[in-house]
């Protein structure tokens, strides 16, 4: 049940994601005041957060099934194969946050940088988004998680390869863009 859980609320954050980037964009504003839009800035902060703990737990629970492997008989296998303490989407997870993190006013313009970073977190978003699917288009077997779990890390990979991003020495990564500090 737990493992279902993880898996509705992974799904919906990423499409949530999706919708809450196309309308700031859109309207060229981040709302964050209990309007139509919502607290755009809010729920973003905190899906990437729980996007990040579920992220977290897995890692964990290779982490341990790693360290048992060493001293039983029969140890669990890991959960995912290749997901680890290297791993690319969490501190990519964190970034987007803090971008979104204690917005204090109702409404931040989205200037030409932030625009252009909430582009980024979209496109990624975007690939995830391909991953996971749609509520309609895909239902997803919970024996296929950790094969999800994999491919959103790898995705997350292949996009900096891509875009030809030092993940931990690029600027537009590495410090989270806060429209309260501009």
């Amino acid at each position: 049940m737990n493992v279902r859980q993880d898996m509705v609320d992974m799904k919906s954050a990423i499409i949530n994601n999706d919708i809450l980037f196309d309308r700031m964009l859109k309207n060229e504003k981040i709302t964050n005041e209990l309007v139509e839009d919502g607290e755009q800035a809010s729920q973003l902060y905190y899906n990437f957060t729980d996007m990040t703990q579920i992220i977290d737990k897995y890692n964990l629970m290779n982490l341990n099934f790693s360290e048992e492997a060493n001293w039983l008989v029969k140890p669990a296998s890991l959960f995912t194969n290749d997901l680890g303490q290297n791993d690319v989407m969490p501190p990519t997870l964190h970034c987007m946050r803090m971008t979104f993190e204690r917005l204090d006013i109702t409404s931040y313009p989205v200037t030409l940088e932030l625009k252009t970073r909430i582009e980024e977190y979209k496109e990624l978003n975007h690939r995830w988004l391909n991953i996971v699917g749609d509520f309609e288009s895909k239902e997803t077997n919970q024996n296929d998680w950790p094969k999800i779990l994999n491919h959103l890390e790898q995705e997350t990979r292949n996009y900096f390869q891509e875009k030809n991003v030092d993940f931990v020495d690029d600027d537009v990564w590495r410090d989270a863009l806060n429209p309260r500090y501009e």
